[in-house]
């Protein structure tokens, strides 16, 4: 049913109420329990009809809700997984530069200790030539 077709029965049952409250004081005892009855009766099928409406909505809700929880986890259950994938990737890059930082600071150990050998190699030559230079100088 359109909302332009409620918007009417609304305005049709308002005013069926205000008759009935215009009429209230011109009606006879009988009169009033005829419309009294009438109208409970109506009440009493309008309950039954909402009441069947309500739990077919209520079906459609359920299923609809259900539906809107299983979107929901399943948005949540990616986003899990995109985050996971990024501190992966984040995690191999921060390892990737710890492994470059290493690698650049055995290359300055290597480097380092070719210039104590060649340092120490220096020395020991320097050695050689004084003690040689010394010994020439004893000779005479």
């Amino acid at each position: 049913m359109a909302l332009s077709d409620h918007l009417e029965k609304l305005s049709k049952q308002a005013k069926s109420v205000e008759d009935s409250v215009n009429s209230f004081n011109e009606d006879t005892a009988e009169n009033v329990t005829a419309k009294r009855a009438e109208a409970k009766k109506s009440l009493d099928e309008t309950k039954v009809r909402i009441g069947d409406q309500m739990n077919a909505d209520a079906d459609d809700f359920a299923a609809s809700w259900a539906a809107v929880q299983k979107s929901v986890s399943d948005s949540f259950d990616s986003l899990q997984d995109d985050i996971a994938k990024k501190r992966a990737a984040r995690a191999a890059k921060k390892a990737e530069r710890s492994a470059a930082d290493a690698e650049l600071d055995a290359e300055d150990a290597v480097d380092f200790a070719i210039y104590a050998l060649q340092e120490a190699e220096y020395a020991i030559l320097d050695a050689a030539y004084a003690r040689d230079e010394a010994n020439q100088l004893q000779k005479g």
